[in-house]
């Protein structure tokens, strides 16, 4: 493959100037043919006057004289007989034939030489005259050299100018699109000063609204972009370093302490605590890995959910802790398309989150509303700041009273449960409540079938009745 080549500059200027050659030649060309066809059309006119003056005057006594008359200027004239023969002539041309034939309607052609003239073209004109028992035919010729002369003038002057015109083309082209390309290499050179290691800078914005200038923007829009999350990222590798440091060096101690001293029973213990430190690094870990396939956009498996049946499920389970109260609300049957277990981490994680708020009870609630499968998760406790209601979803985001490690867990699951729903083409947020606590609000599209339909939504009789209770 060509490593090197012509640069856009070059090529606009290149295809511009032969562009503008094509044009110049092209009108230089049809100048000329409009030019020829002019003079010819003037000459032919002059001529057609002196044969309608010569025809009008040919029944006299003296067309000799006649035709001598408007032999002038190099003019040539002849009057001929029905059978071609020359009747009258002008002094320059007696006793030549005739130019042309005798002609019954007037016409107009070109000889290519005469050569009592010097070989050079006349233009013919041919009148009819006399009288039906005595036809005649007039011609007079008038030389085109006046024609060739300025013609070929015209052409030479043209052809000599054209390389000028060129020139000058091609350089008002060069410097034009060097001016319109100038913006571009100032945003070159500048993109080429951003590194990694400072992402706040921005490139030139050029003065005119125009395309360089949106081009600008996109770049500029594509830094912030890259800026926060680079700044996400870097963020984001502090915040998991110093959560995954803390397990290893609760572990490091327990083995030191264990170490130290010869006791059966103590290494028990310590065996357990190490397997508990390790089971919640394995979450983080797991959370993490998410985190990092949610991030990278990886396509989520498109299945059939029965969601409500997730919901019932999680609602099971946090029944079975014990811990609180859990109100469910008749669920309606609704299907959505997505990952199963996915699905299922984000209705835990909230049902989770709202047991360890909640004083006493936690409420769940499906609907169906404008399409989607509308998800609430509430619960009594001390509900959230008004300045902490985005600030919760950031990761490793513990509000004080969840900053224990044990009850808050490692902060990554709202964060996760609204990646998860955002890959689901759906949506997490923090509701309003209508009483004390907090009530999170999961919105996800639901299943449509090959008519359009929503899925129905009723079950069994009885079974929504029968998930409610504490």
């Amino acid at each position: 493959m060509r490593k090197g080549g012509l640069g856009v500059r070059a090529v606009i200027t290149l295809v511009a100037t032969a562009v503008v050659a094509v044009i110049l030649a092209a009108a230089g060309i049809a100048l000329t043919m409009l030019l020829r066809h002019a003079l010819t059309t003037g000459i032919e006119s002059a001529a057609r006057e002196r044969a309608e003056y010569v025809a009008s005057l040919v029944d006299t006594p003296l067309p000799t004289s006649v035709v001598d008359a408007v032999s002038e200027g190099r003019t040539l004239a002849q009057v001929l007989d029905p059978d071609g023969r020359v009747l009258a002539a002008s002094h320059d041309i007696e006793g030549l034939p005739a130019m042309r034939s005798p002609v019954s309607t007037p016409q107009a052609s070109t000889i290519p030489a005469m050569p009592a003239e010097g070989g050079e073209p006349y233009r013919v004109v041919a009148l009819p005259a006399g009288t039906p028992q005595a036809p005649r035919t007039v011609l007079v010729a008038m030389p085109l050299t006046p024609v060739v002369r300025v013609v070929g003038e015209t052409s030479r002057l043209t052809w000599a100018i054209l390389p000028a015109v060129l020139a000058l083309a091609g350089l008002v082209t060069w410097l034009a699109v060097g001016h319109a390309l100038a913006p571009v290499e100032r945003i070159r050179r500048k993109a080429a000063t951003i590194g990694a290691g400072d992402l706040s800078q921005r490139v030139p914005l050029p003065r005119a609204h125009d395309e360089l200038r949106r081009l600008a923007e996109t770049m500029n829009s594509m830094l912030s972009r890259i800026e926060t999350a680079h700044e996400r990222q870097r963020h984001f590798v502090s915040d998991a370093s110093h959560e995954l440091r803390s397990p290893l060096a609760n572990e490091q101690a327990l083995v030191e302490v264990a170490l130290t001293r010869q006791d059966l029973d103590l290494w028990q213990e310590v065996g357990r605590d190490l397997q508990t430190e390790q089971a919640r690094m394995r979450r983080l870990v797991d959370d993490l890995l998410l985190l990092a396939r949610l991030d990278g956009q990886v396509p989520v498996p498109r299945r059939e959910v029965d969601l409500d049946d997730v919901v019932h499920e999680q609602a099971a389970r946090l029944r079975r802790l014990g811990r609180v109260r859990v109100d469910v609300a008749p669920l309606p049957a609704l299907r959505v398309l997505g990952d199963v277990d996915q699905l299922g981490q984000v209705v835990r994680n909230l049902v989770d989150n709202a047991a360890r708020h909640a004083r006493t009870t936690v409420t769940v609630s499906l609907r169906q509303r404008q399409g989607e499968a509308v998800l609430r998760v509430g619960d009594d406790g001390a509900g959230v700041p008004p300045d902490q209601r985005e600030r919760i979803f950031d990761r490793f985001t513990r509000l004080d009273e969840a900053r224990g490690r044990d009850h808050g867990g490692s902060g990554l699951g709202l964060a996760i449960s609204r990646a998860i729903a955002a890959a689901h083409g759906g949506s997490l947020v923090l509701a309003d409540a209508a009483g004390p606590g907090a009530v999170f609000e999961l919105r996800l599209p639901l299943l449509v079938d090959a008519t359009g339909a929503e899925p129905e939504t009723s079950k069994a009789p009885g079974r929504a009745s029968a998930r409610r209770g504490p």
